[in-house]
């Protein structure tokens, strides 16, 4: 009974998330930007996009680089080594992380996102005798953003000229994020006991985001900063993870061709882990951090965008540090909305 109230619970999420994606999409077209004027080939109508529509947080994102509309799927591999001891023959386990994802970003007006995220994982733990291994729907996300557009100060001799005198964009953007992460994924309470307790499909709580993104893009160079919060809740089990800050930044070069953009770049992130709490009482060694360096590339079309990133720590300090990040994989292809 329980598996199928589970069931009937992911599928009325999948249909919420798609129904939500598709009735957005209808306002596609009201949401274009001024970049509809450029010839759809040209250099100017994907860079026009790149300058403030970057969502991004901690190693992957709830983004691209050039993601002002876009529906698609992503791919994400983590991999990771826990020691359950303190001594240095201590049993170890790999733990390979493979997650799939639906996702999208689509306008409601010029100023006005909304961007969703369902994700399907697929956990497994190797043990020097033996293997574990969890998969199901994991946590939606859901978020509103809205984007602030700056411009360069008006020449007041021209003001006095003429008395139509066009704004210019100063390269500037920052979008303000808000939005829920939904308990989709199931949360198993005997996994808590486990070296690694991210080794779940879900928290199984109702978590709040906050987001915070800066885009600066001039010439043919761009970076995209962003700073995300998570606000996590406790759980029927009254268990509840540490609060999650998470942040990035990536600088891009653009390589302008006839008919696509390439977009190689580089940049960092990092993500700070507050206590674990259970019962009101915070577990020990359940915080950390991690900070990472990425290196990647993404392609844009017309009608398509191609994106991979390769991430790797650089220092690291997870639950008292048993828990050792090792490498992590983003590949994505997108069908691109702004067309």
């Amino acid at each position: 009974m329980i598996n199928v109230l589970q069931n009937f619970k992911i599928k009325k999420t999948i249909i919420l998330l798609t129904f939500v994606l598709i009735t957005i999409a209808s306002f596609a077209n009201s949401g274009k930007e001024i970049c509809s004027k450029h010839n759809n080939h040209s250099f100017e109508y994907y860079f026009c996009d790149l300058c403030g529509c970057s969502t991004s947080s901690g190693s992957f994102g709830l983004g691209t680089l050039n993601n002002a509309s876009f529906v698609g799927v992503r791919y994400i591999y983590q991999k990771f080594q826990s020691k359950d001891g303190i001594f240095d023959n201590s049993p170890t386990s790999t733990e390979n992380f493979h997650t799939y994802q639906l996702w999208g970003r689509l306008p409601i007006n010029e100023n006005l996102y909304v961007s969703a995220i369902l994700p399907y994982q697929d956990l497994n733990r190797e043990y020097t005798d033996r293997n574990e291994s969890i998969n199901g729907f994991g946590d939606a996300t859901i978020m509103s953003w809205y984007k602030f557009k700056f411009y360069k100060k008006v020449d007041e001799e021209k003001s006095k000229l003429y008395t139509n005198v066009t704004r210019e964009p100063s390269g500037h953007s920052l979008e303000i994020g808000l939005g829920a992460k939904l308990p989709t994924g199931k949360f198993e309470q005997v996994l808590t006991d486990r070296v690694n307790p991210g080794f779940q499909l879900g928290t199984g709580s109702l978590d709040g985001i906050l987001g915070l993104a800066h885009s600066y893009g001039a010439n043919k160079f761009g970076v995209n900063t962003s700073l995300t919060y998570y606000f996590k809740n406790e759980n029927k089990n009254e268990y509840k993870f540490g609060n999650q800050f998470s942040y990035a930044s990536n600088f891009f070069y653009a390589i302008s061709k006839e008919k696509y953009m390439l977009l190689p770049f580089i940049g960092f992130s990092g993500n700070i882990y507050n206590k674990i709490k259970q019962y009101k009482e915070e577990v020990p060694n359940t915080d950390g951090n991690v900070f990472n360096g990425t290196l990647g590339a993404e392609i844009t079309t017309k009608d398509f965008i191609f994106g991979a990133n390769y991430t790797l720590p650089i220092s690291h300090n997870l639950f008292g540090g048993n828990v050792t990040p090792k490498q992590a994989v983003s590949i994505y292809l997108n069908f691109n909305l702004n067309n």
